[in-house]
């Protein structure tokens, strides 16, 4: 079976401990910075990759490593250089999870294999987590990664206009943020750079995301697989409660900002796929019915979700048969 990666998304206490996102060698940067300040472009194992290319100046957290089947151009090294006509590609953006506290965009390394083999460009990317920044900085980072994306489309050879956003746990909740906040000022800070650039996707991939942060607990309480003890998302140190910054339950106002579900008549919306295990004592799997319910009630285009019977949080879905139900909807959606 093809390893995903994508059981790194789970919380800590579930399973393998995410590395830390971590600083990286090259200097702050800034939203406009150049291959030169990325550093060298490596090819191996059939992909071409620029690493920790710095899309947003106010962390050393906000960098992307961005990879393609082949290099965008034989020029592009050079400031703005141009892709030969032909190599511009559809783009996934791979955001991983770790609870909003921990992870690293090399965690994905399989799943990005996978899509770069397929024929995509992607972007795996760091953002700011919840021990640095609180919400919304992690919304508005992704947010900067997509704006970055499209400002330098012509040099590194993606398509703008088909550009995907997936991830798993925490990972999920803001790769739906990205697809459900279209046009809300407060998640595209332009600060962080390319102000003015949409930061609009045209498909998300959502593995076991939350959604709605004030539900969780009782949701994992009608779960007869799960124990009391499962549900702690409402604790003062709740992942939750850490990337809000306060409890759960004492901002409720802030948690119904902080959920996708209170945008999606807001903005146009794109296809979703949805997938979520029904023994899934992280996030209930109630969070992802919530959001397919929400978002065919409000128009969006195409929401496929599977519930599957017996998974957990993560350990049904690395598998060969998973990714082709992934590549499948990418096809659809954003070709290749």
């Amino acid at each position: 079976m093809l390893a995903l990666g994508l059981g790194l998304a789970a919380c800590s206490r579930h399973g393998s401990t995410p590395r830390p996102s971590s600083p990286t060698a090259s200097g702050p940067g800034g939203p406009n910075s150049t291959l030169a300040q990325a550093g060298t472009p490596e090819e191996s194992d059939g992909l071409w990759v620029l690493r920790d290319v710095p899309y947003a100046p106010v962390s050393p957290a906000q960098r992307l490593d961005l990879y393609r089947p082949s290099p965008p151009a034989p020029t592009a090294g050079a400031e703005g250089a141009r892709v030969v006509p032909g190599t511009v590609l559809p783009v996934v953006l791979t955001i991983h999870g770790g609870a909003f506290m921990l992870g690293d965009k090399r965690d994905d390394l399989p799943v990005v294999r996978a899509l770069v083999h397929a024929g995509y460009a992607v972007a795996s990317l760091n953002y700011r987590l919840s021990g640095e920044a609180k919400f919304p900085a992690a919304v508005q980072d992704v947010k900067a990664s997509v704006r970055w994306l499209r400002a330098h489309a012509g040099t590194y050879g993606l398509d703008p206009s088909r550009i995907a956003a997936t991830g798993a746990s925490a990972g999920a909740y803001l790769a739906v943020m990205l697809g459900t906040t279209s046009g809300v000022a407060m998640f595209d800070d332009p600060d962080l750079g390319n102000p003015g650039v949409s930061s609009d996707v045209q498909a998300v991939v959502d593995f076991y995301g939350p959604v709605n942060f004030a539900s969780m607990d009782a949701q994992l309480r009608t779960n007869e697989r799960c124990t009391v003890a499962d549900a702690q998302h409402d604790r003062p140190h709740s992942p939750e409660s850490r990337f809000l910054g306060r409890t759960v339950t004492a901002v409720p106002q802030l948690v119904r900002v902080a959920s996708p579900l209170n945008y999606l008549s807001r903005g146009p919306l794109p296809p979703f796929l949805i997938e979520h295990g029904d023994a899934d004592c992280t996030v209930p799997h109630q969070q992802s019915l919530e959001l397919a319910h929400a978002l065919r009630t409000a128009g969006a285009p195409a929401v496929d979700v599977t519930i599957v019977p017996g998974a957990g949080h993560g350990g049904a879905f690395p598998t060969r048969e998973r990714m082709g139900v992934v590549l499948a909807f990418l096809h659809r959606t954003i070709g290749r």
